[in-house]
Order: structure tokens, then sequence, then C-alpha cells
């Protein structure tokens, strides 16, 4: 086969089209990246084998995976894994794989290291999960342990009580119809879960120090316990049923003396 024509493509001024002579007539063979056009030093008249073209082919096809990459990049940064699954979805082979990411890494494009502190400072700024969370979420994206450790660095103990203290002071307000402990302990199990440190936790609530405001407390005990009143009198009544609400009343983390004070105006109420 011999090389009849050699054209550059209209919508990648990077990519050519190589055409051969068949029945006197110029046929598209394959396209071809501009680096494998100068490796295999391409040229009208050049004589081609079937096997050296199989070979350019096969190459090119890893020009195309790392092109792709390239643009997947473009969007934002990529953990390493990332790009992988992104050509595997592509039906990239392990080979043409194994070329992209040591090209990548060779140029400093995919750096997993760079990725995860890069990562950790966004989420920091930018979300509302805790330390633990992203770590897990890294791990995730199969970065090393290591890695992820030198990169949880920038969210030191310090930032984390600024944001804890950001979200418990935001979260306190957001409901008067539970009791203070009650919004406190389910506060902590949400922080927990998003990530953040039992220790630091403790801290940034010493450190804010919510007490107990009385008068919005009985405002919520009054809406719990009469949400208990209208339930359980249902099926009881008199002093078993004042006990079933007091339990009830207690379970939401409520005062004891606030509860004796609602019982006695309910029970002076029933009279």
């Amino acid at each position: 086969m011999v090389i009849s024509k050699i054209s550059k493509q209209k919508k990648n001024s990077k990519r050519y089209n190589i055409y051969i002579e068949r029945q006197g007539r110029d046929e598209f063979a394959f396209g071809v990246h501009e680096d494998l056009l100068v490796r295999y030093e391409l040229r009208k008249g050049m004589d081609l084998s079937e096997a050296k073209m199989a070979e350019i082919k096969e190459q090119d096809a890893m020009y195309k995976y790392y092109t792709l990459s390239i643009n997947y990049l473009s969007y934002r940064m990529r953990a390493k894994s990332e790009i992988v699954k992104y050509l595997e979805k592509k039906e990239a082979t392990d080979e043409e794989i194994a070329f992209v990411i040591e090209r990548l890494e060779r140029e400093n494009l995919v750096d997993d290291l760079a990725f995860s502190e890069a990562y950790v400072r966004t989420k920091m700024n930018t979300s509302s999960n805790g330390p633990n969370r992203i770590r897990q979420e890294l791990y995730q994206k199969h970065i090393s342990e290591a890695m992820v450790e030198q990169a949880l660095k920038y969210y030191t103990q310090e930032k984390e009580i600024e944001k804890l203290v950001k979200l418990i002071e935001k979260k306190l307000t957001a409901t008067r119809k539970k009791s203070f402990q009650e919004q406190i302990n389910q506060l902590k199990q949400s922080l927990l879960q998003k990530g953040f440190s039992y220790e630091s936790i403790e801290i940034a609530l010493e450190s804010i120090d919510p007490g107990v405001n009385e008068e919005e407390e009985m405002q919520a005990l009054t809406y719990q316990g009469e949400k208990a009143w209208r339930r359980y009198a249902r099926k009881h009544e008199g002093y078993e049923l004042s006990q079933k609400v007091k339990a009830s009343l207690y379970q939401k983390g409520f005062q004891s003396d606030l509860i004796n004070q609602f019982i006695e105006e309910k029970e002076m109420e029933e009279e």
C-alpha cells in the first residue's frame, strides 16, 4: 500500500487523514495524531505494510484516549482512579490506560497528592462536612492513606472547631419544639455523621456555652407535652396518664421541675 494523500482534519488541527491509492483513487485508510505523523515519518508516496498500519492505528488509539482525558481534566482536577474509570467506560484497554496515565503523570496533569490537597481545601470551604467524612470520600477515590493524611493537614482542628461553632449556632436556633438536651444530643449525632470528631464537637459546644432558656424550654415542653397528653389520653386517664406523659417528656430530655409544672397545670385543667 502506498500513501497517496495526507490532509489535516477540519475539526482537529492536530489530527491528519491518511489515504492510500486503490484502483487509481485516493481511499481513506485511517486518522492519525500529528505526533505519530512525525514519529513514523508518514509522507506521500511512502510504502505502508498491513503490520505497520495496524501498529500506527494501535498507537493512535492511545493518543485518542489521551485527548479524551485532557478534555475530561479541563473541567476540574481528577484523581488517577477517576481517569482510569472514565477510560474504562470509553472501552480503552489496560495497555491504553497505562499509556495515558503514565503520560498524564509525566506532564503533571494527574497528581493524586495535589488533587487531594485541593479537594480538602474546597470541601472545607464550601461544604458542611468534617475531616472524617472527607477522609472517607478520598479513600473512595482510591487515594493512598499517606496522601489523605498529608492533605488533611490543611483541615486543622482550629478550622474544624470554627466551622462547628457556626453550624451549632445555626442549628440551635432552627427549632424551639424540642428540649434543649434533645437538640444537643441530635446535633452531636448529626455532626458526627458529617465527619466531625467528638472531641472537636465538645470543644465547640463549650466555647459557645449555649445555656438553657427556660422560657423557650417551657414552650417546647408545652408543645411536646400536649402532643403526648392527647396521644396517651386515648387509652389512659388520671395518675396513669400523668405518669405516661412524664416518662415521655423525660425521654425527650426535659428537666423534671418543668415537667412537674406542666403536669400540675394539666391535672388542674382536667379537674
